[in-house]
């Protein structure tokens, strides 16, 4: 688990990773410009920050609401204790899956600040060298580069250890250059019962994202071959 330190009435700062001098201003995208070292930023499930340090490559990324309720409230969650923040939810899942060798980005810490009931989170995470997920493969025309058999393998390894993915689509899952595939961004994901409900939702969301992409940019193609491949790995 976390390790939780107060770092005023309003601040915890949540450690994970013990071997780095972390701080509450490691979640200060300012903070790393000035030091020249905030490489670029991004979308995700919230902001996201890259950072390329003296300390080793960060991704920073602030929990944001998604739906009706981002229109007036973007980042912040009714407090109901430690335990039922995001990035203590999200740090102890990656956790462990780390102890258990999934492929998923190193967990380096997390921070949350109350005000008057509610709470911002941010969570840091170690960069996965080398990576590009799948929607900017398959964007960029190299669909067919791609080892479809292990993608499905490695979504059915996370699945076999209990790991529900709430948002399982083409921007989830990366694959390095040497041909590793990885999953990240688990917010809201949790550990579950095995059941093949939930597993099927999940391989269910996956292909939607796959058919929305390709309604929405013309290079984007994924076969039937290379999915029935995917399915394949997955129940190979």
């Amino acid at each position: 688990m976390p390790e939780a330190i107060t770092i005023s009435p309003s601040t915890t700062l949540l450690k994970s990773d013990q071997t780095l001098p972390l701080s509450s201003t490691w979640f200060d995208p300012e903070f790393w410009q000035s030091q020249h070292a905030l490489t670029g930023t991004g979308h995700g499930r919230g902001a996201v920050w890259f950072i390329n340090s003296q300390f080793g490559k960060f991704v920073i990324r602030r929990y944001r609401r998604g739906g009706l309720i981002a229109k007036f409230n973007k980042s912040h969650f009714l407090f109901t204790g430690q335990k039922h923040t995001r990035p203590w939810l999200e740090l102890s899942l990656l956790e462990h899956m780390c102890s258990i060798g999934l492929p998923v980005p190193r967990p380096i810490g997390g921070l949350y600040v109350l005000n008057k009931g509610f709470y911002r989170g941010e969570l840091l995470t170690q960069t996965i060298e080398n990576a590009i997920d799948l929607f900017d493969i398959i964007k960029a025309g190299n669909s067919h580069t791609l080892n479809w058999y292990e993608i499905g393998k490695v979504v059915k390894r996370f699945h076999n250890e209990g790991i529900y993915h709430s948002d399982l689509n083409c921007h989830n899952i990366m694959v390095d250059q040497n041909g590793k595939v990885w999953l990240i961004d688990f917010d809201k994901c949790e550990l579950r019962t095995q059941d093949t409900q939930w597993k099927q939702a999940n391989i269910d969301r996956l292909k939607r994202s796959l058919d929305k992409e390709s309604n929405l940019h013309s290079h984007f193609t994924v076969s039937d071959a290379q999915w029935r491949t995917f399915l394949e790995g997955y129940h190979g």
